[in-house]
């Protein structure tokens, strides 16, 4: 049987797997707007918060845990790589878990059609962990993924709360070819994203789309992914 676009998108097992940490990270964010706290602190809490909630039953180690989003806490709060932006996403597909971590750069390139309608261009680097949902963490029911891709933004609206759709397409190495029932080839895949997305703030956005792993049958096992997942950003270009 067949299921919808929109039923795919607001599945109840998804919804049950997203909205406490979507509800956590909107807290968390309404409240640091509220008290004027900036970029590191904000991050911080979100990157342990996305660890802490995660789904995995056995962490590898609390240094782990820890240490990591700290780590990347660090990067996006001093921006040592010249990103122009610095995103968190969070999602599933079925019962496996994803967390991504990226960064952007070049986001101002484009084309005007009108002046309600004009296309911008990104150049994208991420970094996702996936875990099969209450299993032990090993090589069998996770992965990791190091994503380079080129975006397109087709923007409809200057930076309200729903101002774009998001078009992306690049090639991501992993690091296990199989996870849980899927058998993706090989660890050379093809990636492709599609969402829509706005504003908060000039330096806060949201995002909410599907992120597709495939190889297009380059091997012989092609069985695909899509994470259904919701993206918050900082832009370092921007003013307050």
């Amino acid at each position: 049987m067949q299921t919808s676009f929109i039923g795919m998108f607001f599945s109840p097992r998804l919804l049950a797997v997203a909205f406490p940490r979507l509800l956590m990270v909107g807290l968390l964010f309404r409240g640091f707007l509220l008290c004027g706290f900036r970029l590191p602190k904000f991050l911080l809490l979100c990157l342990l918060s996305v660890s802490i909630t995660a789904q995995a039953s056995e962490p590898p180690s609390s240094v782990w845990r820890l240490g990591i989003p700290i780590w990347v806490g660090a990067v996006a709060a001093s921006n040592v790589v010249g990103a122009d932006s610095f995103s968190l996403g969070s999602g599933s597909s079925g019962d496996i878990i994803s967390n991504e971590i990226t960064l952007r750069w070049n986001q101002d390139a484009g084309y005007k059609f009108s002046e309600d309608f004009w296309l911008t261009s990104y150049k994208q680097f991420s970094y996702t962990m996936w875990q099969v949902e209450g299993e032990t963490l090993s090589h069998e029911t996770s992965n990791n993924t190091l994503d380079f891709i080129q975006g397109f933004r087709w923007n409809f609206a200057n930076q309200r709360w729903l101002s774009y759709a998001d078009t992306s397409l690049g090639f991501s190495l992993l690091a296990n070819d199989e996870v849980g029932r899927h058998k993706l080839g090989d660890t050379l895949q093809f990636t492709e994203y599609t969402g829509i997305g706005g504003y908060f703030s000039p330096r806060w956005q949201w995002d909410f789309g599907v992120r597709h792993y495939s190889n297009n049958y380059m091997y012989k096992d092609n069985n695909g992914i899509n994470f259904y997942r919701f993206i918050l950003s900082y832009n370092y270009q921007q003013p307050d």
